[in-house]
């Protein structure tokens, strides 16, 4: 699968997100908390946790939205998505440029990868 640039970040998808989407989005959440907690490197954990807090509020604004279908809560999940998308892309770049001081460098990528092949970006 390839990876998108920066220039090509995947556009919202439908919200709320679809069942793959959200096990996907939850899946990278779960890594990321493994190698957070994991990983006593300083530059890891400040790489990771910004990530991991803005995929847990992806996935609760995504749940609020689901519950109340509210238009604020929508334009809620669009900035989140935007700037969770944008996050990881950062976060793919960095581990791409210090993979070393990542054990799991390549479970994180690869469930990045298949986020963004949910989202259709080849």
């Amino acid at each position: 699968m390839s990876t998108p640039t920066p220039g090509n970040l995947p556009a919202a998808p439908t919200i709320p997100l679809s069942d793959d989407l959200q096990a996907a989005y939850f899946d990278l959440y779960n890594k990321l908390v493994n190698e957070w907690e994991c990983n006593s490197d300083a530059t890891a954990r400040e790489a990771i946790g910004p990530q991991r807090d803005n995929i847990r509020d992806l996935l609760g604004k995504d749940t609020m939205y689901k519950f109340s279908q509210d238009t604020a809560v929508f334009a809620a999940l669009q900035v989140q998505f935007n700037s969770t998308n944008s996050g990881l892309k950062t976060l793919q770049t960095q581990i791409n440029a210090t993979a070393s001081h990542f054990q799991t460098a390549a479970d994180i990528l690869n469930a990045i990868d298949k986020v963004f092949g949910l989202l259709g970006v080849s």
